[in-house]
């Protein structure tokens, strides 16, 4: 086997090197938990420019993150606080008695559920259509509804590594190496794949 520029080992391993690239700089910039959110959009855009064989270095990740810093901080923070209400919500009803406590707790469940949802489209809308705060989350969530069986993948993928620790903790340690070199660029890489379908029909009307 030749091992050229243009092999097709060479290709893979200078693509592997790509993703890499972007997923170390995703869990550096989120590192301040804060700032997670304009990590994600970054990594998104570079994502999309790494499948349409663009540059997708450095100089495009912070200028994206640097792009989109206000708005999808206000975003993540928004997201992490409901997320918090509703973890101290079912703190809180998980230690009471009350009649209905179970329907209670299914509906905490289910906003949950719902947040994750939709938090899986609006970074990806912030990328590539940029809008006011209020449009992007309205957006992510009636192209949710219309498009809940793609979402409910794009949502999978992103609980997958929660899952995994769950169902295989003695595989955690490999698993954990992996999603640090290149897994989260590659859930990204699958989100987009799956999302651009639900974002085709409106580049077309662009």
């Amino acid at each position: 086997m030749k091992f050229t520029p243009d092999s097709k080992f060479m290709v893979f391993c200078t693509r592997l090197v790509e993703l890499t690239k972007i997923n170390l700089l995703w869990l550096l910039c989120s590192l301040p938990l804060f700032t997670a959110g304009a990590a994600t959009t970054a990594m998104i855009s570079c994502v999309y420019a790494f499948r349409a064989d663009e540059s997708c270095g450095s100089k495009v990740f912070f200028g994206e993150f640097r792009r989109c810093f206000k708005k999808a901080t206000a975003l993540w923070l928004l997201i992490l606080f409901f997320a918090a209400m509703l973890a101290a919500d079912y703190v809180i009803v998980a230690y009471m008695t009350f009649p209905g406590r179970m329907a209670v707790i299914g509906l905490i469940f289910f906003l949950a559920f719902s947040l994750i949802l939709v938090s899986g489209l609006i970074f990806p809308l912030l990328s590539q259509f940029p809008g006011t705060l209020k449009e992007t989350v309205v957006n992510a969530i009636l192209l949710c509804l219309a498009h809940l069986p793609k979402m409910l993948m794009v949502t999978a993928m992103n609980l997958l590594p929660v899952l995994l620790a769950v169902v295989l903790p003695q595989a955690l340690l490999l698993l954990g190496f992996v999603w640090l070199v290149c897994g989260f660029a590659l859930m990204s890489w699958y989100d987009i794949t799956v999302i651009e379908k639900i974002f085709a029909p409106y580049r077309a009307e662009a």
